[in-house]
């Protein structure tokens, strides 16, 4: 059909769900390729803790966008979209099938809405702004967004500190409030593509499970070292060692934690981050758990892509 817009075929969901596994099975039957959708397993030599794919995984299924950022940098949902936009045309143009797959809602937010457009005319007061709301505490920047844009004050979390700023920042720059601001712009899909997404999930109680034991098993497998040598060529708090587990991987090196105490702690970050996933992704399609449910999304990519 003219002006129809091309798939692209979306697998989602919470962090030890198996997403890694099922593409595995699908890249046997269909010459796919992975661009992932994570906002750690991009960091270089931080294979082990953000349980970036394995050798076996990437002979089955190449994977792009893993361990290609130094971990002292910093990435976002913007620099994602730009970096899809390249892996994408690459895969497309070597005649195969791009599949998005991870966890990062954000990220996939801004690929299928695009980010809120400044007017040309007003880029040129945008640093001075942030600037000055980059400097404001917590407090004061609660009482200043709640006077100009009580929506977003009373919507976005207190210690969102990030949106709030960048609400009072719209305001400043263009006179509007930001929630009006957003309900005017259109959605702008990455490429134009159709984001076809569905989501694999576990029961709860299955989920929690698998991951006590993947980090159990993560730390029998070499994230200890991992961390160590990442410690000697990049500073504390960097952007990468704030990824989940590596700071309590740290507090247990320096002596702050027991192995079990770490352990601990590591299971119940991990689970609480999974929640938020789950959370984000309530509304989308569910795929689902078990045989019956991998054929149906098997079949969905056969009729997405009309092979």
């Amino acid at each position: 059909m003219a002006g129809a817009r091309r798939p692209m075929v979306c697998l989602v969901g919470p962090t030890a769900v198996g997403k890694t596994a099922l593409v595995a099975r699908l890249a046997a039957e269909f010459p796919i390729e992975v661009i992932s959708l994570d906002s750690r397993q991009i960091y270089e030599g931080l294979r082990v803790g953000t349980a970036q794919p394995t050798a076996e995984d990437l002979a089955a299924c190449p994977h792009h966008l893993v361990d290609f950022l130094p971990c002292d940098r910093t990435y976002d949902a913007m620099r994602f979209r730009e970096d899809f936009q390249r892996v994408w045309t690459e895969i497309h143009g070597r005649g195969r099938i791009p599949v998005l797959v991870g966890g990062a809602g954000l990220y996939l937010k801004g690929l299928e809405e695009g980010f809120l457009e400044i007017p040309g005319h007003l880029k040129a007061d945008l640093p001075g702004i942030r600037a000055g709301i980059e400097g404001l505490d917590p407090a004061t920047l609660a009482r200043r967004l709640a006077a100009v844009d009580r929506e977003s004050a009373d919507r976005l979390h207190p210690n969102d500190l990030y949106r709030r700023r960048r609400a009072l920042e719209i305001h400043d720059l263009t006179g509007i409030p930001m929630s009006r601001w957003m309900a005017d712009q259109r959605p702008d899909p990455c490429l134009g593509l159709d984001f076809r997404v569905f989501v694999l999930q576990r029961p709860v109680a299955e989920l929690d499970e698998r991951i006590r034991m993947r980090t159990s098993a993560m730390l029998a497998g070499g994230w200890v070292e991992e961390t160590r040598q990442a410690l000697t060529a990049y500073p504390l708090g960097c952007p990468g060692l704030r990824s989940i587990g590596y700071p309590e991987v740290i507090s247990m090196i320096q002596g702050r934690q027991t192995p079990a105490e770490a352990e601990q702690a590591i299971v119940l970050a991990t689970r609480q981050y999974a929640k938020r996933q789950r959370t984000w992704f309530r509304k989308l399609v569910a795929v689902g758990r078990g045989r019956p449910e991998e054929e149906r999304f098997r079949d969905a990519i056969r009729q997405t892509l009309g092979i």
